[in-house]
């Protein structure tokens, strides 16, 4: 186990510095992508590879060509002599890193941070009496889903939620929502609903929560969970705690997130629910692959409760097998060899 707040200085910080004039460059607090927060270990004049850790958040051209830019000038182009960079990303197949690389003659390299952050603040949650075997619990509405940041480049969330209410999705399902978007404090107004929409047991503003795991009760009251993850529009692989939150608290998913990401999980020896709804959402293009999500909800939506309790018995192995396997020796041994595999190129 990675303990996440740790990795910069206890796993890569090592072997980064076990050469000399070498550096690494990594984000604090946690979550940031402001030059301001970019650290710099160790502070030195002279250098010949700078390891520029873009791991905790995706990486958006237009969002962030400021950071890219003063790394560049403050850390690269005063040297004396030419520097390797090595981008390290948790993201692959990225479009907006491709043009990186491109630009500016990155190394790139990939892990899932992620993944590990997971495994650190999800850990324990195996041992509590938190949770309840799926096919016992008692279903009485269709999804949960949460939502807080709503703007900027997740904007897609306000185009699922809007979808959800043209179907008349909202009554009757768990949704959370602001009025405000937390991060620009934008004012959100969707007709024929009045927000902040939040769930029962956690009434008041939306808290950023990504560390822990709340909602137990409602998620033993809902067939599955509506995963809104960061990126959506963009062409990447890309996933974040979130899309472990359900696995966690053993729930089927939806996941609304970047095109080709359900395909992207399962590669981690994880399983998804293609045989029991359709998936083809995973490969549709951005302008539909929304509405398919929605259109996807209605129909479970419209089941009976004898209906939907016979899909919640059929659905059990595969949400048993996603929780073991998130807590198996297994799924960390996979990170592991990949994170090792990147290393060993530095070494």
């Amino acid at each position: 186990m990675i303990r996440i707040d740790e990795i910069y200085n206890n796993v890569f910080s090592p072997i980064v510095l076990s050469k000399p004039k070498q550096s690494m460059h990594y984000f604090d607090p946690f979550g940031s992508t402001d030059y301001q927060a970019l650290s710099a270990v160790p502070l030195i004049t002279v250098r010949s590879t700078a390891y520029l850790f873009w791991d905790q958040e995706p990486f958006f051209p237009e969002v962030h060509s400021d950071t890219i830019d003063w790394f560049y000038e403050v850390f690269i182009n005063g040297g004396q002599k030419k520097v390797d960079v090595v981008f390290v990303t948790s993201e692959k197949n990225s479009s907006n890193i491709n043009a990186l690389v491109d630009n500016y003659g990155v190394k790139l390299n990939y892990y899932f941070f992620h993944g590990w952050a997971a495994l650190d603040w999800f850990r324990g949650y195996n041992r509590t009496s938190l949770m309840q075997d799926f096919r016992h619990r008692n279903i009485t509405n269709t999804f949960l889903c949460t939502n807080r940041i709503v703007s900027g480049k997740r904007e897609h969330r306000i185009e699922l939620f809007k979808e959800l209410v043209s179907n008349d999705l909202i009554s009757g399902n768990k949704i959370s929502f602001p009025a405000v978007c937390p991060y620009s404090n934008e004012k959100i107004e969707i007709d024929n609903v009045t927000l902040p929409l939040s769930i029962d047991s956690h009434s008041g503003p939306i808290e950023n929560e990504s560390y822990k795991i709340s909602l137990w009760d409602d998620a033993k009251e809902s067939l599955l969970y509506v995963v809104t993850e960061t990126v959506f529009k963009e062409q990447t692989l890309h996933l974040t705690e979130k899309i472990f939150k359900p696995i966690v608290m053993q729930m089927p998913f939806i996941l609304v997130g970047a095109k080709h990401n359900l395909e992207y999980l399962r590669s981690y020896g994880f399983k998804t629910f293609n045989d029991f709804w359709s998936e083809d959402y995973d490969f549709a293009d951005n302008d539909t692959r929304i509405r398919t999500i929605a259109n996807l909800l209605s129909d479970i939506n419209a089941m009976s409760i004898k209906e939907k309790t016979q899909l919640q018995k059929h659905l059990s192995p595969i949400v048993e097998h996603n929780f073991n396997w998130f807590y198996s020796n297994e799924f960390e041994n996979i990170l592991w060899k990949e994170l090792n595999t990147m290393t060993d190129t530095w070494k």
